[in-house]
């Protein structure tokens, strides 16, 4: 059911981001990307702009994740990280799912991504989803790593 959240085995609920989530993913933001994080001024940015597939997870009534993604063409995936504690139980899974559940049901076509090409792990991720390699985007990051934009078709 749209609007109520969604569930899975492993007790993560994905829910729309509200203002009061805010603190609590800027705290993932900076444990997931330190320097790179992003602003609240950011969040509250891509909320306004693209806050009906702005969600976080929930475990135990603690926010333990986010993802945010923007349609226009297509749809971009802008950020998805969750807490370290919570890495490797399902969080981020369960976010994806939820967003590419949204996107289905939206009938969007093509979900893009841009992640760091030197983590192979979060590589894996993606393509664990289906998402693939389109081309490598030299000294994209501010530290001067390259990227890779990865695509997903619908």
């Amino acid at each position: 059911m749209k609007g109520t959240g969604r569930t899975n085995a492993r007790s993560v609920r994905t829910v729309r981001f509200r203002l009061r989530h805010l603190k609590r993913v800027l705290e993932i933001e900076r444990a997931s990307f330190g320097s790179e994080a992003y602003s609240s001024d950011m969040f509250l940015e891509l909320d306004r702009r693209c806050g009906d597939l702005f969600f976080v997870a929930e475990r135990a009534g603690r926010v333990v994740g986010y993802i945010v993604t923007c349609v226009h063409e297509a749809a971009d995936i802008v950020s998805i990280a969750v807490d370290p504690a919570h890495r490797r139980t399902g969080v981020g899974s369960a976010l994806m799912r939820r967003t590419l559940e949204e996107l289905g049901e939206r009938r969007v076509a093509v979900v893009g991504l841009m992640v760091r090409a030197a983590d192979a792990g979060t590589v894996r991720f993606y393509r664990g989803f289906g998402f693939r390699r389109i081309r490598t985007v030299p000294r994209y990051y501010e530290d001067g790593g390259d990227a890779f934009l990865m695509r997903l078709r619908l």
